[in-house]
């Protein structure tokens, strides 16, 4: 059999934790994975005082990409009474005539069927660039407002995004020199233009904190964590001027406009969540993530930051007992390469092995096995 499966590998000084997919969409075929996700916000996605909704006709799938939209048009439309705010409208008739609500702004996204509680979680996307465009992905879990703003961004800013955390127990709060108390949450400088480029946001959730990463490299870390399980969300949104992340969109905005999604993958790595791991050490770890990319190839992805003294080498098994295994080297990674490309076409029969030396300690792990 072929190496079928994606692996995370955590490497910090002392130990190699090794997690595995709890969700990956590639987002090939024509059509949204149904057994994945809710192509809509599951709570409606209606706005009375934006005259916006989230249109599922505008979370679309083709040539690989996930393709998010958001666009302007001027409607009177009927919508099912769970989605309208009955209060509001007994307040301000106006908003409605003669059944219907007027729509001005069109949105999209996709919602998780699964929950997740901690993990790392990634998305490779296109950035419209364009005042006002308003794209993200987070993980959000209520209770009653519980949220990972992994990456928020906006069209106008071509060199920053914003990270942040929502919590109802001041646990977003940070001080600075241990004297000013102020929100966690903050724009990011990524020192090169991330509007219409693909990059990758990342985000790992532990009991023992929050870590924001770009193109796999720390740019973010909060201390504070949580506890209720959390669904992960793309969106397309736009803003208002004068209200969150304004300014909205002007005359040279375009319309309709695309949020672009290459993948998204998430991992469960069970031994950061029990283990003895510190909040220090998670900082200075390495990643590799270990993707099957074809029939006969993978491809090693190493985060440009962490731990730099590990060597990382595929080996092959030769003698097969549990007891007494002996390992032939068949090649080392060179892990200052972000991106490693490895074709086992050729390979002879057998049982191959990932050998992790870290420092004094190794680690190996089941890799590929061929008949």
């Amino acid at each position: 059999m072929y190496c079928q499966d994606t692996l995370i590998l955590f490497i910090e000084s002392d130990e190699v934790y090794i997690g595995r997919p709890s969700l990956y969409d590639d987002f090939s075929g024509s059509n949204l994975d149904q057994s994945r996700w809710y192509g809509y916000y599951p709570w409606g996605g209606l706005s009375l005082d934006a005259k916006t909704y989230t249109d599922p006709s505008l979370c679309n799938q083709s040539n690989g990409l996930l393709r998010l939209s958001v666009d302007t048009v001027s409607v009177w439309r009927v919508f099912p009474n769970w989605m309208i705010d009955a209060k509001k409208i007994e307040s301000n008739p106006s908003l409605m005539r003669n059944g219907h609500l007027e729509i001005n702004r069109l949105t999209s996204a996709i919602w998780s069927k699964r929950q997740f509680r901690f993990g790392y979680f990634e998305a490779k996307c296109f950035l419209p660039k364009g005042k006002g465009y308003w794209p993200a992905f987070w993980l959000y879990g209520g209770n009653p407002n519980e949220e990972i703003d992994i990456m928020e961004a906006k069209g106008e800013r071509k060199a920053s995004y914003h990270v942040d955390i929502h919590c109802p127990n001041r646990c977003d709060r940070i001080k600075q020199f241990g004297l000013i108390d102020k929100p966690f949450g903050h724009w990011v400088s990524t020192q090169e233009n991330i509007s219409e480029s693909w990059v990758t946001f990342s985000g790992l959730w532990t009991p023992e904190g929050i870590w924001f990463y770009f193109n796999d490299r720390l740019v973010a870390q909060h201390k504070a964590s949580f506890s209720t399980s959390m669904n992960l969300i793309a969106n397309f949104s736009l803003a208002m001027d004068n209200g969150p992340f304004s300014p909205g969109p002007n005359r040279k905005t375009e319309f309709p406009a695309e949020y672009l999604i290459d993948y998204i993958r998430a991992w469960e790595i069970p031994a950061l969540i029990d283990g003895p791991l510190k909040y220090k050490e998670i900082k200075e770890a390495r990643f590799i993530k270990v993707i099957p990319t074809a029939a006969k190839e993978v491809t090693f992805e190493s985060s440009p930051q962490g731990n730099s003294k590990c060597r990382l080498f595929i080996e092959k098994a030769v003698q097969e007992s549990e007891k007494d295994r002996e390992f032939l080297p068949v090649l080392e990674l060179d892990l200052t390469a972000r991106i490693q490309h490895i074709d086992y076409t050729f390979w002879s029969p057998g049982s191959y092995y990932l050998r992790v030396l870290n420092g004094q300690r190794i680690t190996q792990i089941p890799f590929i096995k061929l008949d």
